[in-house]
Formats: structure tokens, sequence, C-alpha cells
């Protein structure tokens, strides 16, 4: 559960980079407000079937991806927990502190590992991921995870990155409860260029219709994994 006087004492060297497999809270009042909307939204409603995990990327399904959201996943009882900015390490920290005690969902679309880029190295990041994951199941023992690769983004040597980082976790996929799911060749061409229209001008982001988009590609497995 929320600690206050652990989490002022976690703030210690918040200024240091993260280690993308140990679990660590951001600084940001705000940041603490939304875990503890979430912390609340799951002792509130402890049936919960299927969770949204995630950053910004996934949190854009309350902002332009809100009517794919209400029209294909709401119905669903989805509940979306994404925070922009948040890293893999993050995502550890908020489990651990009661994001998802109580819950039993079905399934969870994990889609983390863009705001490591930068901070760490692929294989550390790649290593967060599995962790977040291994995470997941620790406190969820029966849930399934659709893992999703992270996005092409911004330019192709920005892409060719996050193809390695793929590269590494997809290996996770255990044709049962943990399946991968790359959508690179939705959003990128090849040879530099992008789909720019599923994308904001920010080429990180996603626009109304990439949410239209990555329900439409996501929603075979993502079905079959519900259903079975």
């Amino acid at each position: 559960m929320f600690r206050p006087a652990l989490i002022l004492f976690c703030f210690v060297g918040l200024s240091l980079a993260g280690i993308p497999w140990e679990g660590e809270p951001r600084p940001d009042q705000w940041w603490i407000d939304r875990h503890e909307s979430y912390v609340q939204n799951s002792v509130n409603n402890r049936d919960i079937p299927i969770l949204f995990y995630g950053d910004s990327i996934t949190e854009g399904w309350g902002g332009p991806g809100r009517e794919t959201f209400d029209r294909v996943y709401a119905p669903l009882g989805v509940a979306n927990y994404g925070i922009g900015g948040d890293r893999t390490e993050h995502l550890i920290w908020r489990m651990n502190y009661g994001e998802v005690s109580g819950l039993s969902p079905k399934l969870c679309v994990l889609k983390i590992g863009t705001n490591n880029i930068g901070a760490n190295s692929e294989q550390d990041i790649a290593q967060g991921i599995q962790t977040v994951m291994n995470t997941l199941k620790f406190h969820m023992p029966n849930i399934k995870i659709l893992l999703l690769g992270i996005l092409p983004r911004f330019n192709a040597e920005q892409t060719a990155m996050t193809d390695r980082i793929n590269n590494y976790i997809k290996g996770a996929d255990n044709g049962n409860d943990i399946r991968w799911f790359d959508m690179r060749d939705t959003f990128y061409l090849g040879d530099g260029q992008f789909a720019t229209e599923l994308y904001d001008p920010d080429m990180l982001h996603l626009s109304s219709a990439g949410y239209a988009k990555w329900a439409e590609v996501m929603n075979p497995i993502f079905t079959e994994m519900l259903n079975s």
C-alpha cells in the first residue's frame, strides 16, 4: 500500500539515472496523485478484467485515442493505467505500491520502454521490461500479458534502436500466457519513412488515426488471448 514516509525516503537520489529493473518513484506530486488515483480505483473495482499499462502512449487512449477506446475497449471494462513519462522502473514501483493489489484481471496489455531510451543501454531496457512482466506475474499470477514492442520513433536511427530492444524482449513470448506483438511495420515504412498520419508531429506520440490503427492490428491477438 501507499507509504508517504517511504516515498519521501525514496526521493533521495532520484537525480541519478534510474536502474530499469529496480522500482523507483518520481518526485512530482501530480505523479503521486495519479498513482494514488489508480490505487483507489483498484480498491473500488476489484473485478477489473483487463489492464492497459504503460507510459504516455498508453495514457493517450484517454486523449487522441478516446473515441476508439470508448467504442472498442470501454465496453470490455478496460482500466487504463498509463502515465506520461514513465519508464520501466516507475511501473515496477507503482505495482509494488498498491496499483494492482487485490486484482486478478485476465489480461494486461503492456507497452513500456520508450522513455528509457537515451538513459539506459538497450540490454538494460530489455531487462527492465522483463522485470515489469515478472512483477505483473508476481502480483497477479494468473494474468495473461500481451507485450507490445516499442514503437518506431523520430527517425531511422532511433527506430533501429527500438528494433534492437524489441529483438531482446520478443523471446519472452511463450505461446501461452505471455505473447509478443510488434506493430513496427504498421507505423514504419522503412528507409526513414513513417506512416506520418498515425503520429503526432513529434513522431513519438500517436494521432487519433494511430490509435484506431493500433486497435485494428492488435485486436486479433487481443481477442484470442481474452477468449482462450
